[in-house]
């Protein structure tokens, strides 16, 4: 319960904030006014536009991207979880489905959100399962030095050059600076350890 003066006080408060809020509306249309205020005000505007139509373009981008790609499925680890897959040429992730399943569909981010509809919309088991399995993040940079050192490559050279490459990392012993070599030249994190 509020006391008799304890109100007053609420009130005075009341008062003293909202004749400075007046005060200070009163100061911004006044800059409103100010040329360069209003080029600002105007270039935030068309930014936020623009960020709004990016946002709708790459989504559809992307969705069109994981909807056309002729999948090359591993099945994907981290030290998180284990056993799903992922297409190691789009990086559509069928993690997405069990995030949704677990966790609930508000608890994706933006880019999940696109995996998830291209996911329930279409026959995602398309593309080859290459039955490889591979931590997430050593799988993607094994597949981009791949396609940097051949653009044009097909899928079944793809595949077969990224088991080589996964056998040379997993069966030639190398000490833990050789390691940290091959992380680097990988574009690893620094402290990746998760080649088996």
């Amino acid at each position: 319960m509020i006391s008799k003066n304890n109100l007053e006080c609420i009130r005075d408060d009341f008062s003293d904030i909202d004749k400075e809020y007046k005060n200070i509306e009163q100061e911004i249309w006044g800059l409103e006014e100010n040329p360069i205020v209003k080029k600002y005000i105007g270039l935030q505007r068309k930014k936020n536009e623009l960020a709004t139509k990016k946002k709708e373009l790459y989504r559809l981008m992307k969705y069109g991207e994981y909807e056309k790609c002729d999948h090359l499925w591993v099945t994907a680890t981290t030290h998180f979880d284990e056993g799903y897959y992922i297409c190691i040429k789009c990086g559509l992730n069928k993690e997405t489905l069990r995030k949704v399943f677990c966790q609930g569909a508000e608890s994706l981010s933006f880019e999940d959100k696109i995996m998830y509809d291209v996911l329930r919309s279409y026959n995602y088991k398309s593309g080859y399962n290459t039955h490889i399995i591979c931590d997430l993040e050593l799988a993607s940079a094994i597949y981009k030095k791949i396609k940097e050192q051949h653009p044009d490559i097909d899928d079944k050279t793809v595949i077969k050059y990224f088991s080589i490459a996964l056998n040379d990392i997993r069966n030639i012993e190398v000490n833990d600076e050789r390691k940290k070599s091959r992380a680097k030249r990988l574009g690893l994190s620094k402290d990746f350890n998760r080649w088996n």
